[in-house]
């Protein structure tokens, strides 16, 4: 019903890092189908998406006659100049994303993450949100899987630098 459109709201113009304070095994590194590294999950639980990651936000949403409809992200947070779900959708999304390639976190962890990065924003309704996503989660997980071809692959940070000639970021120009 709508063309021209991108299938995403959001582009990240900087990487974002938060620390889960749920520590795993060992430091990975997500790259997405087209090999550009997208998640790093560092040991101490640090949960980092790259520059250029794209989401749309809190879903459902869809285009009609170039209307987006959908579950609303929020006010603008005075603090961040983003929607209040902004970080909080960011680091569900790429985390649903990576869920299947090898994440050492579950749908719990992802779910409770977004819960928590809500209530650092203030958002008022992240009960009814969260409640949401661990009804109807797991579902859109697997829909939006197949319908976007997301599927990526998961590198120990060890396995990396142990393989020196493939850039763990890219261009030397691009920063984590």
């Amino acid at each position: 019903m709508c063309r021209n459109g991108v299938d995403w709201l959001y582009r990240l113009e900087k990487s974002y890092s938060w620390k889960s304070n749920h520590p795993i095994a060992e430091d990975l590194v997500f790259r997405d189908k087209k090999e550009k590294v997208r998640l790093i999950v560092g040991k101490d639980g640090t949960i980092t998406v790259t520059r250029g990651y794209s989401w749309d936000g809190c879903t459902p949403k869809f285009c009609v006659l170039d209307f987006l409809i959908g579950t609303p992200d929020g006010v603008v947070h005075k603090d961040t100049g983003h929607p209040k779900t902004y970080y909080a959708s960011l680091v569900h999304d790429a985390l649903y994303q990576f869920l299947p390639d090898g994440l050492p976190l579950g749908r719990r962890h992802a779910d409770r993450f977004f819960l928590l990065l809500m209530a650092e924003s203030d958002f008022s309704p992240r009960w009814v949100y969260w409640v949401a996503v661990r009804v109807f989660g797991g579902l859109f997980r697997r829909v939006m899987r197949v319908k976007r071809k997301t599927n990526g692959s998961v590198q120990p940070v060890n396995d990396l630098v142990a393989a020196a000639p493939r850039p763990i970021l890219g261009p030397s120009r691009t920063r984590v």
